[in-house]
């Protein structure tokens, strides 16, 4: 038995290495960075790189048709959007090759990965969204930045996508505008790295994940958790979270969504509690593991073996008991939260905002009840330091860059 795992350098890959590998599966933990932490987890047999498909998708097909032709997995595990878009091309050479993990279709992965088009269908099933405009021309402006309300989230409309010189682009983080005086210049810079970006409303409140298994538009296990602490208090990944019981308009929206895609694998959707009217709002469509994914494992839906046990079996068993109350911590994500509320609330943020104080004494109490890890782990304590290596290491890259030195090339076409 024995899996590849892409992307190691993430938490949700982390998760999938230490589930499978306590299980005694043998697990390669493959990415295009040395310092993947996945890859020095004790949990993991062999650790491998690859071309990144963020410097072309055919040198990374190519590396990681070496890598199959290697280790010989029965199972790959694609762990990121960037990966699955650089498979997608190539998908029916990959599966002659290797069992593939559950994924959807690609009319459903188009509609997951595209905000525009998951707006859109959320909007013919009734759930609630942010309001939203699409900009179809330029002068447009004019009449747009008296009428919003401020502040205004600009969304690249895709998290990754294949650019015309054959590269897997990041989207970005989203902007947010505090006034109509600056609405235009901050949508010339996300559209210059995500061409049509959405301008959307923004949702004061809490946010939400509601994380499922499909076989085939079969519900095989759902799990919820709210963000405690996000790593950007104005909105972004979390970096402490609590599993919950499954609100149930959530539930409800996320599960519309996903059977309206026939969806196949795992996908994590997500929402916001509109603090102006208690309503849920939807964010997005997570169509892959999730960075919170260490949470459900630790709190009973082992969604990374249910998920081996479909692409082996064509089937798993139902998962939708676990315990509630259980919280799970980014230690390196909750350094940079740290870092970000001591910077204070930025001019013209609207939503509540962690004050320094309580931050800081958050940050500083090291465990609770049933408080878990994400990276940090006694018993497996080496990707830790990886994790850290490795992002020192992509610091020094990016200095080096600002300075006109070429970075450190990690893994080249073989």
């Amino acid at each position: 038995m024995s899996v590849l795992v892409t992307d190691a350098s993430g938490n949700h890959a982390l998760a999938v290495i230490r589930s499978l590998g306590g299980k005694g599966i043998d697990v390669v933990a493959a990415d295009s960075s040395r310092w993947a932490q996945g890859g020095f987890s004790r949990f993991c047999s062999a650790r491998t790189v690859y071309p990144s498909p963020a410097r072309g998708v055919q040198p990374f097909l190519r590396g990681l048709r070496r890598i199959l032709d290697e280790f010989n997995p029965e199972v790959l595990m694609p762990m990121t959007e960037q990966s699955i878009l650089a498979l997608t091309s190539a998908r029916p050479d990959i599966e002659s090759r290797v069992r593939l993990a559950p994924l959807p279709s690609a009319e459903a992965l188009r509609v997951a990965f595209d905000k525009q088009a998951t707006i859109g269908l959320a909007v013919s099933l009734g759930i609630a969204v942010p309001r939203t405009v699409v900009l179809r021309d330029p002068a447009d402006f004019a009449v747009l930045r008296s009428r919003m309300t401020y502040p205004v989230v600009i969304k690249p409309r895709r998290s990754e996508l294949l650019t015309a010189d054959g590269r897997i682009a990041a989207g970005g983080a989203p902007e947010y505008c505090y006034g109509p005086d600056e609405l235009a210049s901050k949508y010339a810079s996300v559209h210059e790295r995500s061409p049509s970006p959405l301008l959307q409303e923004f949702i004061p409140g809490e946010g939400y994940g509601i994380s499922a298994l499909y076989n085939g538009g079969r519900l095989k296990a759902l799990f919820a958790h709210r963000r405690l602490r996000m790593i950007r208090p104005t909105g972004s990944g979390s970096s402490l979270r609590e599993s919950i019981e499954p609100p149930s308009d959530m539930a409800e929206a996320a599960r519309a969504l996903l059977e309206a895609l026939e969806w196949h694998g795992v996908a994590m959707v997500e929402f916001k509690r509109d603090a102006r009217d208690g309503k849920a709002k939807l964010m997005e469509i997570n169509g892959r593991f999730w960075n919170s994914l260490p949470l459900a494992v630790a709190s009973g839906v082992d969604f990374p073996y249910l998920l081996y046990r479909m692409a082996l079996e064509g089937d798993c068993p139902e998962c939708f008991e676990y315990r509630k109350g259980v919280r799970a911590r980014w230690l390196a994500g909750d350094v940079k939260h740290l870092f970000e509320a001591l910077r204070g609330r930025p001019s013209g943020w609207t939503d509540r905002f962690p004050s320094r104080g309580a931050t800081l004494l958050g940050f500083l109490k090291p465990a609770g009840r049933d408080v878990h890890y994400d990276d940090l782990w006694l018993s497996d304590p080496v990707p830790f330091f990886a994790g850290i290596a490795g992002a020192a290491a992509r610091g020094l890259d990016a200095r080096a860059a600002r300075h006109g030195v070429p970075a450190l090339k990690e893994a080249r076409d073989a």
